[in-house]
Order: C-alpha cells, then structure tokens, then sequence
C-alpha cells in the first residue's frame, strides 16, 4: 500500500510540475500574441479609419467579414460612417488576444480591442475583433459606436 501511494504522490507530483510548466509556456506565448495582435490592431484600425470605405476595410479583412453581409450593406453601413466627418486622432487600442481550441475549428486565436478615435464631428469607440491565419492577423469584426451617428 505505502509503495502505491508513493507511485501515486511521484506521478502526482509530476502532473503539477508539468502543469506548471504548460502555465508558462501559455503565460509567454500569450503575452507575445497579445503585443502581435495589438501591433496590427492599432497599425490597420487608423487606415481604416482614414478611408472608411468598404475596400479599405476588405483590404484587411477575413473571408469570413467579407462573407458576412452583402457588399450592399457594407455599403449603407459606410454610407452611415459618413456621418463622423474627417477622421482626426486615432489614441490607441486596449484588449488581449485568446486561444480557444474547439472539436468544429480546432485551434483558433483571436483577438479583442476598442480603441478610441477622433472624428470631425465627434469622438467614437471602435470595437474590432482580429484572427490570426497562419502567421497573418486580418479582421474578423469591426464596428464603430459614437453619439455623432445618432439622428438629431
């Protein structure tokens, strides 16, 4: 019995310690895809925001974006940034990537942010979601909220 549990304590223990090993290596592996994904974050959130057409926001974007509505309505959609005016400021992003592993989409890293921008007729939140392909980030959802799209 003492034999037992001492096999048992042994591999117990080497569970923890690969545990613990498997933490760190998800600790340091996030952190660099957390300061990849926010670097591409914030270097295609301001060209978008530059030129809000639909072209430019494809120019970026995952097949699955793309796919999401009709080019029409990322038509009216741009039609109804219009309303923001000349963009001004662009004052950075906040947010972290994820990995999700899943039995439909194996694995999968995405990533997070709002970041804030200054337009010509007000300040506006910009929520986009990246994934990363392969060793590419594109944009897998962007929407922008701001009191200067409300109908006055």
């Amino acid at each position: 019995m003492k034999k037992a549990l001492m096999i048992l304590g042994v591999i117990f223990a080497g569970l923890i310690v690969l545990g613990v090993i498997g933490f760190g290596v998800l600790a340091v592996k996030g952190t660099a895809l957390d300061k990849e994904s926010k670097a591409y974050v914030d270097e295609v959130t301001p060209a978008i925001l530059a030129n809000l057409k639909k072209e430019t926001l494809f120019q970026y974007a995952s097949d699955e974006l793309k796919n999401a509505a009709s080019e029409e309505e990322f038509d009216k959609m741009f039609d109804f940034f219009a309303k923001l005016g000349q963009f001004k400021e662009y004052k950075g992003s906040t947010g972290q990537a994820n990995i999700s592993v899943t039995t439909e989409r194996g694995k999968q890293i995405t990533g997070i942010y709002e970041a804030q921008a200054k337009f010509e007729n007000g300040p506006a939140t910009v929520k986009i979601t990246t994934i990363k392909k392969g060793d590419n980030w594109q944009v897998l959802g962007f929407h922008i909220t701001s009191m200067a799209l409300l109908d006055e």
